[in-house]
C-alpha cells in the first residue's frame, strides 16, 4: 500500500510541474484571441511591494514586476519562525508548532486577464514555486535528559528541513486609491520535504508531516499536498 502511495505522489508531483510548465509556455508563447489589442505596460503601477500579514509563521515581503502588458514575474523573501510537525496522535489533523530559525523565497508569474482592467490589476493566474531552509529549535523530538556518560546514550541531532513547493494560484489584484493595493488568492499544489537529523532514524517519520518517499538513519523526504489563502497590502509605483 505504502509503494503505491508513493508512485501515486510521485506521479500527482510530475504532473503538476508538467501542467504549472505548459501553462507558462502558453502565456509565452500565445494568446486570448478573444482579447482586446495590446496594450503598452502602465508604468504609473508596474511594480508593486507587498506585505503578507496573513502568513502563518513567516513574515513575508514580496516585489511584483511587470515583464508585458499581461504578464508579471513576483519574487518574495521571507523569515520563519514556526512550523509544524506531527502530535502525540496519528490524526492527521494532529499538529504541534515549533520555533525554527528559517528563511522562504517564493517566485511566481501571473497571467493578467486585461479587458476590463489593465495589468497588475483584476483577475491573475499563473504557477508559483518556493523554496525553504529551516533550522528547528533544539530538542525538538522531547527526548528526556540523557547522561552522556551512560552505556544507553543516543544521540541525536538538530533537525534541520529543506522544502520545494510547487502549485498554481487563482486570484485578484485591487486598487485602493492610487498607489495602495489589495490582493486576495488561493493556491493548490504540492511541496516534497527533506529532514536531517544525525540518528533521528524512527523519530522523523513520526514527527516529520507528509507522505513518506524515502528514509534512512538521518534523513527523510515526504510529500505532502499543499492549499493556500493568500493575501497581501502593498504599494504600486
Amino acid at each position: 500500500m505504502k509503494k503505491e502511495v508513493t508512485i501515486g505522489l510521485k506521479a500527482f508531483l510530475l504532473i503538476l510541474f508538467i501542467l504549472a510548465a505548459g501553462a507558462t509556455q502558453a502565456q509565452e508563447e500565445g494568446q486570448d484571441p478573444d482579447a482586446p489589442e495590446v496594450r503598452e505596460i502602465d508604468t504609473a503601477h508596474d511594480r508593486v511591494i507587498k506585505v503578507h500579514p496573513l502568513q502563518l509563521g513567516e513574515i513575508y515581503l514580496s516585489l511584483e514586476k511587470m515583464r508585458t502588458e499581461r504578464i508579471s514575474n513576483e519574487y518574495g523573501l521571507g523569515y520563519v519562525y514556526k512550523s509544524y510537525v506531527k502530535g502525540e496522535t496519528d490524526d492527521w489533523e494532529d499538529f504541534e508548532a515549533r520555533d525554527v530559525m528559517g528563511v522562504a523565497v517564493h517566485m511566481s508569474q501571473r497571467y493578467y486577464n486585461v479587458k476590463k482592467r489593465s495589468a497588475p490589476f483584476g483577475l491573475f493566474w499563473g504557477p508559483v514555486f518556493g523554496y525553504r531552509f529551516l533550522v528547528f529549535e533544539k530538542n525538538v523530538f522531547q527526548l528526556p535528559e540523557q547522561d552522556p556518560n551512560s552505556p544507553n546514550y543516543r544521540f541525536v541531532g538538530r533537525l534541520y528541513q529543506n522544502s520545494l513547493d510547487l502549485s498554481y494560484q487563482l486570484g485578484g489584484q485591487f486598487l485602493l486609491g492610487n498607489h495602495f493595493t489589495l490582493e486576495l488568492a488561493g493556491a493548490l499544489g504540492g511541496r516534497v520535504k527533506y529532514a536531517r537529523s544525525t540518528s533521528a532514524n524512527e523519530l522523523l517519520p513520526q514527527h516529520i508531516i507528509g507522505h513518506e518517499l524515502m528514509k534512512d538513519e538521518s534523513s527523510y523526504i515526504a510529500a505532502t499536498p499543499l492549499g493556500q489563502l493568500k493575501f497581501s497590502v502593498g504599494y504600486s509605483f
